[in-house]
């Protein structure tokens, strides 16, 4: 790969979603990409620019498998956590097994790999993005999504707290409603176009659902070192959407 820049950027859930709206942006930046995901539907066209490590992260022996492929690299400046998600529990009084599921998918594998690659990381400056949710301030989702957004909200601000010193800067962003290839809301527009139509004219204050690529000018800024200031920030980015919750 020849890449004019000299900069890599780990991304998880990179096959779908806000994950594979990053492999898009920072590929057209010509950056080194190494993308985390099970499904290479979406990746084809980026064959030629990215390290695509194909597996489910919630399976130990793939996790390995992934920190032996990143054993030899050195100077990752970036890492986005986009695995996520909250897998369709919807019981109130989730079960535990349920939220041990929940919380590998949004945070403890994220924690881990973020545990894993420390040393990896570019000294002279790293970034490292998670991906939250407005539900975990607002409780608009399950009460299992809810608390696990939750947590990586005081996870983010706790482990940047820890590591600003060693230049690794650590933030969050807590998006609304968006559509991206293959997540939840471009299933519900192909599978209940009624109930997305009623969701972007009531729900929604500019009466439309934001694309993936609108959250992308935040990642940018978060991940350079004009965002380096809002390290420890856990940033709502919906459009006003849980201010219409609250009318």
């Amino acid at each position: 790969m020849n890449f004019m820049q000299n900069k890599t950027v780990l991304i998880t859930g990179a096959t779908k979603g806000l994950g594979l709206e990053c492999v898009n942006f920072f590929s057209k930046k010509n950056y080194k990409i190494i993308a985390v995901g099970r499904d290479e539907k979406y990746l084809k066209k980026f064959s030629k620019k990215i390290l695509f490590i194909k597996g489910d992260l919630l399976k130990n022996s793939f996790r390995k498998k992934v920190y032996q492929k990143l054993s030899g690299t050195k100077n990752i400046d970036i890492v986005i956590h986009c695995l996520g998600g909250g897998l369709g529990y919807r019981n109130p009084l989730i079960e535990l097994k349920d939220f041990i599921n929940l919380f590998l998918t949004n945070l403890g594998i994220a924690s881990e790999i973020n545990n894993k690659i420390i040393k990896s990381l570019n000294p002279k400056a790293s970034y490292i993005v998670h991906v939250g949710s407005t539900a975990s301030s607002e409780a608009i989702g399950s009460v299992g999504y809810n608390s696990v957004k939750a947590a990586v909200v005081a996870y983010v601000k706790s482990l940047a707290t820890n590591l600003i010193k060693e230049k690794i800067f650590i933030s969050c962003i807590l998006p609304g409603a968006f559509i991206a290839p293959g997540n939840a809301f471009e299933r519900l527009k192909l599978n209940n176009k009624k109930a997305y139509l009623d969701f972007e004219n009531n729900k929604l204050p500019r009466k439309k659902i934001a694309k993936a690529s609108e959250l992308m000018p935040l990642i940018n800024l978060l991940t350079s070192k004009k965002g380096e200031m809002l390290a420890g920030s856990s940033i709502t980015i919906d459009a006003c959407e849980t201010k219409a919750y609250n009318l």
